[in-house]
């Protein structure tokens, strides 16, 4: 506990946690993040189980590079706001589910956009996606899902 007691301390986190800014510009950060991963990852996962067919897969590989900086932002928000109160997070259930289902998602994410990738263009072709892929666009989902109703039950439980 004696690192997260010293996270806790530095003047970045009491600048984030006092300040008239610093809570602000990193939640209002982390939101955007959130939305921008989610909401790209959503639209990939429903295109691969069959919705939103005319979308193409081509088209949403490019957006890929977009969710990645979206990811990346809450990387570096969401660090910003777990080192306010590290020594309080690290026993929060509801914290360490959503930190559990976000590596779950990223590790989904990448597997995803992998097959995407190598096999996009075969998918346009035909009507049949792989059960492996929709296998994990329907657990990507799930956990993305999870990731953010866990994130939001912090404040509460």
């Amino acid at each position: 506990m004696g690192f997260l007691s010293w996270l806790e301390s530095t003047a970045y986190a009491q600048w984030i946690l006092t300040g008239l800014n610093g809570w602000p510009i990193m939640l209002t950060a982390h939101a955007i993040g959130l939305a921008i991963v989610v909401g790209i990852v959503f639209v990939l996962d429903l295109r691969i189980l069959g919705v939103l067919r005319q979308i193409p897969y081509t088209a949403l590989h490019r957006f890929m590079s977009i969710a990645w900086l979206g990811i990346i932002t809450n990387v570096i928000s969401g660090f910003s706001l777990f080192m306010t109160q590290a020594t309080v997070y690290v026993t929060s259930v509801p914290f360490l589910f959503k930190i559990a289902c976000i590596a779950l998602g990223i590790v989904n994410l990448v597997y995803i956009q992998k097959m995407l990738q190598r096999d996009a263009a075969s998918w346009e072709m035909s009507a049949a996606v792989p059960r492996e892929a929709r296998l994990l666009a329907g657990s990507s989902i799930a956990v993305w899902g999870l990731a953010v109703v866990t994130g939001r039950l912090i404040a509460y439980l």
